[in-house]
């Protein structure tokens, strides 16, 4: 049975298929808005469906590739988290946030290099007194954590390294 597409609304495109009742979304903002609720209710797979498809029609979105990358962390969909926040910061190098969440995935998969060196670019590029202290106390807590933490080979730079060289 083929499935024929009817146009609501210039944003909204319904499939007159009855196995397919939910609305084809074409409106990056609206997916990204969706996306951003439904992280916020802790529904994260939901997320990671309307921020993919976010990014997928505006593949230029900060915020959609922050969002994603945030998302992604949560799902536990570590590098395709990665992928996205690395995209963030080269579509805003100044953010603070990006910068920060890319700290937070770092730590979180045991990175602390990369994880420090990101806290010190989003401590960098704080713009207020809350955003600097949120860099201090992680970068704080990670001292804190450094005496206890297993020693585990760090080949960021050699990657980094190796893609700049083809």
């Amino acid at each position: 049975m083929e499935a024929t597409i009817a146009a609501v609304d210039a944003s909204v495109v319904r499939p007159t298929d009855t196995k397919s009742p939910t609305p084809i979304v074409r409106d990056a903002h609206g997916l990204l808005v969706r996306g951003i609720e439904a992280l916020e209710r802790d529904r994260i797979e939901e997320a990671i469906v309307l921020l993919r498809q976010a990014v997928a029609l505006d593949g230029r979105s900060f915020f959609g590739h922050l969002a994603l990358g945030i998302a992604l962390t949560k799902g536990l969909e570590i590098p395709a988290a990665e992928q996205a926040l690395e995209t963030a910061v080269s579509l805003e190098p100044e953010n603070f946030y990006a910068h920060l969440r890319s700290a937070e995935l770092y730590h979180r998969i045991g990175v602390p290099g990369r994880a420090n060196e990101e806290l010190r670019a989003a401590l960098n590029f704080a713009r207020t007194a809350e955003e600097k202290k949120i860099a201090r106390d992680l970068l704080a807590a990670e001292k804190r954590r450094e005496p206890r933490r297993a020693w585990r080979p760090d080949f960021s730079s050699l990657l980094r390294r190796g893609k700049g060289e083809k």
